[in-house]
């Protein structure tokens, strides 16, 4: 499947909320109404939103990026997801390889994020790709879930 890279504009795409239906990340972050629109939203406008996008010009993934997100010094993937249909098909893979290119491209010689502990295969997806855990962050995001955060250390250009 062939995929590109999209910056979105200042206005989410439509269709871009799709991207999350359906996941764990949906599930536990994402219920109350409007709360994801309004985080996909708030990305778009400050430029840290990027689409996967499909040959036949579906959107099959989506991530923010804060390129000083993590304590001012590292690139930090805030977000990410694959629409329902393209999983397991490489748009995760594909959508942190852009992230990577990013940060070096940025000067940067690590990448951050966070993982849930509910989020067994996303862990496994982060440590398979050379991501290794730096610590845990207790009810971060919300009551009795803890945060995994993890870091890459990148291959100079």
């Amino acid at each position: 499947m062939q995929l590109k890279l999209e910056q979105a504009g200042p206005e989410c795409p439509e269709g871009c909320e799709e991207i999350f239906r359906n996941s764990l990340i949906y599930e536990r972050y994402f219920q109350d109404p409007g709360r994801l629109e309004a985080s996909l939203h708030r990305a778009a406008e400050q430029g840290e939103l990027y689409l996967a996008v499909s040959e036949s010009g579906e959107l099959a993934g989506a991530m923010r990026i804060v390129m000083k997100g993590f304590c001012g010094l590292y690139p930090y993937l805030s977000l990410i997801g694959v629409r329902d249909g393209f999983r397991g098909r490489g748009v995760g893979g594909f959508l942190m390889e852009h992230l990577e290119r990013l940060a070096r491209e940025a000067g940067s010689r690590r990448v951050t994020l966070m993982v849930s502990d509910f989020n067994e295969s996303a862990q496994q997806f982060y440590q398979a790709r050379g991501y290794w855990r730096l610590g845990v962050l207790r009810d971060a995001v919300k009551p009795g879930i803890d945060e995994f955060v993890m870091v890459k250390d990148l291959e100079p250009v």
